[in-house]
């Protein structure tokens, strides 16, 4: 798990905690953690450009003549890359800048001066991809800095979770794990949380062991196209490509609030939505290309006539969001960890979200992180929420759980004082409270003694 220092301030104040400080502290306290940095922070006059014009080269026919707008000036740029339109938005390394070892002049192409060079984004942030990183967000203006602009070079915090840490797996995991380490308080969010509404979205539990809880919101009206530069920026620092600004959300909320969800073309959805078993037998044709046979027993999501995704998996193609794609529908859910795990073992087929549902997600969390993602979505790809389903047939209740002092000190081995141990369980969200009990024997045993000395 991969937590960008950017991101992680956002949940709690860590602006005045040195990276390596924290990495050491989280080691020693809580879980194995290493640091990295994000991207290469070896550049120099790396600039944000805007093509403003093509051209072919008139003798050398496998380049593109580009005009660039770097803001204060227009320049020349000859590439390879013919996939290059007007309108582009590209990294520009201008002459006198350098990548690495990499050194940039300017160059005579038979005749063609070009004044630097696009830069595609393996070289950047070792994000694979194809030719030069081309983008069209209107907010990221010609001439910004490409290095202060994506962050290169920022801290992030790598930490290998054990199977018994599932809470560490979101940012917000471990910033509650940080509020505890260092007596911080988590940074309030005040989000509108979007409670069942409206009529269309028909659902059907068919197995209430798989699935212990099972929302869907329906948005109409929405634009699917390419995400803002800092949501992709953001993606890249999990180590994620960007897809869409609809899936680029999903994925972000996973990684933020540790609730996998999935988003349904909901023009693709014939009928009612069922969570249940697979009869056996059924082919289902994953987003990752493969397709797969189910066995009896694998939990999935399907409508009248077809099977739409691997619960807690992987969705299917036959319902992914395209650029076509108008009405969505949200999925956000709690599914049974070992039938996840099952299922994604048999099929050798591991994800973020298998990843997380393996090891149990926070089943309380599901309406604050499926309402962050509607309000990301109507921001991002416009669109109405008009209705909200949900099926949660047996509410979780938490566990009150009684432990002695005496015993506490015991498994702990040192004496903390009882207020510092609530406090501590509370910044980790688990309600605490001190009482004075005392226990039949407890009492006995001060009788006795009492008797005993008069």
């Amino acid at each position: 798990m991969r937590v960008p220092y950017s991101i992680l301030d956002r949940y709690v104040d860590i602006s005045d905690i040195d990276p390596q400080e924290l990495v050491e502290k989280l080691n020693a306290h809580s879980v194995e953690a290493t640091l990295d940095h994000f991207g290469n922070s070896d550049v120099e006059k790396a600039v944000v450009g805007k093509v403003i014009k093509t051209t072919p080269h008139p003798s050398l026919k496998k380049l593109l003549v580009c005009e660039v707008s770097v803001g204060n000036q227009t320049l020349t740029v000859c590439t390879n890359d013919k996939t290059v339109r007007e309108g582009d938005k590209v990294f520009l390394l201008l002459p006198g800048g350098r990548i690495g070892d990499l050194k940039i002049t300017e160059r005579d192409f038979k005749g063609i001066k070009s004044q630097g060079m696009f830069l595609g984004l393996e070289e950047l942030v070792g994000i694979p991809s194809e030719g030069v990183f081309k983008f069209r967000d209107p907010q990221v203006e010609e001439g910004s800095d490409v290095k202060e602009l994506l962050g290169l070079g920022e801290p992030i915090v790598e930490l290998d979770i054990t199977p018994n840490r599932g809470d560490l797996l979101s940012v917000k995991g471990l910033a509650r794990e940080i509020s505890a380490l260092y007596g911080k308080p988590l940074r309030a969010s005040d989000i509108q949380i979007w409670e069942p509404f409206g009529e269309g979205i028909q659902i059907e539990l068919l197995d209430g062991e798989g699935c212990g809880r099972y929302r869907a919101a329906l948005i109409r009206g929405i634009e699917v196209k390419e995400s803002p530069l800092w949501l992709q920026a953001s993606l890249w620092k999990f180590g994620q490509s960007s897809v869409n600004n609809v899936v680029d959300v999903t994925n972000y909320i996973l990684f933020a609030e540790g609730n996998p969800m999935h988003a349904f073309d909901w023009n693709k959805i014939e009928g009612k939505v069922y969570v249940k078993p697979a009869e056996g037998g059924e082919r289902f044709k994953a987003l990752n290309g493969k397709e797969y046979t189910l066995e009896s027993g694998d939990l999935v999501i399907a409508d009248e006539q077809k099977v739409l995704a691997l619960a807690g998996i992987i969705g299917g193609e036959d319902s992914a969001v395209s650029e076509d794609t108008t009405d969505i529908l949200l999925e956000t859910a709690y599914f049974d960890p070992f039938r996840v795990r099952k299922t994604a073992k048999r099929l050798d087929l591991r994800t973020e979200s298998s990843y997380r549902f393996e090891r149990n997600v926070d089943i309380e969390n599901i309406p604050r992180a499926q309402s962050l993602a509607i309000s990301k979505i109507l921001q991002l790809a416009g669109g109405q929420t008009v209705a909200l389903r949900e099926v949660y047939p047996q509410p979780y209740r938490p566990q009150r759980v009684k432990l002695r002092y005496s015993k506490l000190t015991a498994y702990v081995g040192e004496n903390i004082e009882p207020s510092r141990v609530a406090e501590i369980l509370n910044r980790l969200g688990l309600p605490t409270a001190v009482s004075l009990e005392v226990s039949e024997e407890a009492l006995k045993e001060v009788l006795l003694q009492l008797l005993s000395e008069r």
